[in-house]
């Protein structure tokens, strides 16, 4: 998820745009601006489910945690975080995925097309990490 528009915000688009065309056997890959209620439905057909996002301040390329679904359904809004999407995942299909966050360090948001050289260098990090772990590797 993320806005290609500013810059590394747009890491997110830019990871599941790359692991697409890598063709990762039984990997299905799907971008956004943002999460929306629509995302539940894809959540809850799959076993395991990655989110990847930018973040700001992180001291390290990337972090991979596990997620757990949000204690309460979330106020019905345009935009939901990756624990909302996985509490409706739940309520509405009965189903909870493995779900884990890669948050990838994002050096600039400012308003601009194309990673920066830093987010690029960090994304090529995350993404051999979470093609290790789409293998099979488990932190």
């Amino acid at each position: 998820m993320g806005n290609p528009g500013r810059r590394d915000d747009g890491l997110g688009v830019a990871a599941a745009e790359r692991l697409r065309k890598r063709r990762l056997r039984g990997v299905a890959c799907d971008a956004n601006y943002q999460l929306n209620i629509e995302d539940a439905l894809a959540c809850a057909g799959h076993d395991v489910v990655v989110f990847v996002d930018a973040v700001r301040g992180l001291r390290k390329p990337f972090r991979f945690g596990r997620l757990e679904p949000g204690a309460g359904l979330p106020a019905m809004s345009h935009a939901l975080d990756p624990a909302a999407v996985l509490a409706l995942a739940a309520a509405l299909y009965g189903q909870t995925p493995e779900a884990w966050l890669l948050a990838v360090r994002g050096h600039s948001f400012a308003v601009g097309e194309g990673l920066t050289e830093r987010g690029e260098r960090d994304l090529g990090l995350a993404l051999g990490f979470l093609e290790a772990f789409l293998k099979g590797e488990r932190p």
